[in-house]
């Protein structure tokens, strides 16, 4: 349990550290207004994502684990122009291992796949800084950048987990900026362009925000053209392969409502039925959906946020296959527009939401991935115990985030 206790102490440490930048905000706030905004964030990410990659991976010299090792075997054979999907087995959408082949042109090293995710994840907040101009200072938006990094579910996921999810919301800020560039139809071709590189759920987000789109014809038009030709060209090189990404949806992981609801129904919940992956999906969509509907009048970088962590936050503990890394998925539109940084009781849960969603994958996979039948299985044994009550725990912090971010009707 070696790797669990070393992210439970380096998840403590950032949360202690955000603490600190918290209470001394008004004067971190005041330092950063006439602060350059390229040297904060260039400065903020070397700290805090290559420096800790440094130390973690040349200097202690840590060998990759985990997903990193699936990533490796992925984009080490597309760099070596082998086929997706007929020459080696991928759950991504086709051009993630050859993105990452691209990447490892430059170091033929699993740890290189770290340093991808890094620079992903930079990017990523360096668009949602863009994204959120209009609302607010240049001094709070840098100080939610600093706090964003410093936060376990960043830091770990990104550093130690390698996690690629942050992808997804990088696509959808980035077709968003692109509208405003070049119109709708630049919009619907970097959402096609986020379908082909990431996972099959980021076609999710194309329900509700084609349901509020205004101009849906020149949005549904690109998109289909760009999928139609990649189905094709697919199918004529792996056949039906192409469907692999679909499994992934028959793996059962833990948390979920389903995974902590299942002792104390005895089994009988029908866990792993592909009935209850379908009902997920009905639901994550409709909460997308109605989401998007509520707030169609309002900006729309405040419409996506609130998107994003209500329908993404509900699939991570409605689909069965879906598991706590995706909080690395919706937790920067979480700090950057859901999270009142006033509310001791939102912080507060933020931090328990970070700590337990970065420990528990580790915590899980290494107990033999268990999955609870009845409440003897529960208290079998104390590590056990710990991971049913810590699966319980994601859970209800993430039902309370997904509430928050839900749009009520006003009376």
């Amino acid at each position: 349990m070696s790797v669990v206790l070393a992210k439970l102490i380096i998840s403590l440490l950032c949360i202690l550290l955000v603490s600190v930048v918290l209470y001394f905000r008004p004067q971190i706030t005041l330092g950063l207004k006439n602060k350059s905004v390229v040297g904060v964030l260039g400065t903020s990410w070397v700290l805090l994502r290559v420096l800790p990659f440094l130390l973690i991976y040349l200097w202690a010299d840590y060998q990759p684990t985990s997903d990193v090792n699936g990533f490796w075997d992925e984009g080490s054979k597309a760099s070596q122009g082998m086929l997706v999907y007929k020459d080696f087995w991928s759950p991504y959408s086709p051009l993630y291992a050859y993105y990452l082949g691209l990447w490892l042109k430059i170091w033929y090293s699993p740890k290189m796949i770290i340093l991808t995710m890094a620079a992903m994840d930079g990017l990523a907040l360096a668009l949602t800084y863009q994204l959120f101009r209009y609302k607010t200072t240049k001094e709070d938006l840098l100080f939610k950048s600093l706090v964003y990094l410093l936060l376990p579910g960043s830091l770990v996921l990104c550093i130690v987990g390698a996690q690629e999810d942050i992808w997804m919301w990088l696509f959808v800020v980035g077709a968003y900026l692109t509208r405003k560039r070049y119109g709708v139809v630049g919009f619907s071709l970097v959402m096609a362009l986020g379908v082909l590189m990431t996972k099959a759920i980021f076609g999710l987000a194309l329900f509700p925000l084609f349901l509020i789109e205004k101009e849906k014809i020149r949005f549904l038009i690109p998109i289909s053209i760009v999928g139609a030709i990649s189905v094709v060209v697919l199918y004529l090189t792996v056949g039906m392969e192409f469907m692999q990404p679909l499994d992934e949806a028959n793996v059962l992981r833990a948390p979920n409502i389903l995974s902590v609801i299942n002792p104390w129904a005895f089994n009988l919940v029908g866990l792993g039925a592909k009935a209850w992956n379908w009902i997920g999906l009905v639901i994550t969509i409709s909460a997308g959906c109605l989401t998007a509907w509520r707030l169609r009048k309002h900006e729309y970088p405040v419409m996506l946020a609130h998107l994003w962590v209500t329908m993404y936050g509900l699939m991570m503990i409605a689909q069965q296959s879906a598991y706590s890394n995706y909080l690395f998925l919706f937790l920067l539109p979480m700090v950057f527009e859901i999270i009142d940084w006033n509310n001791r009781k939102q912080i507060f849960l933020l931090f328990v939401f970070n700590v337990l969603a970065v420990i528990h994958p580790s915590m899980w996979w290494r107990q033999g991935m268990p999955i609870y039948l009845s409440p003897t299985d529960i208290f079998a044994i104390p590590d056990r115990t710990i991971d049913y009550f810590i699966q319980l725990g994601i859970v209800c912090v993430t039902l309370y985030f997904v509430w928050g971010s839900f749009p009520r009707k006003k009376k």
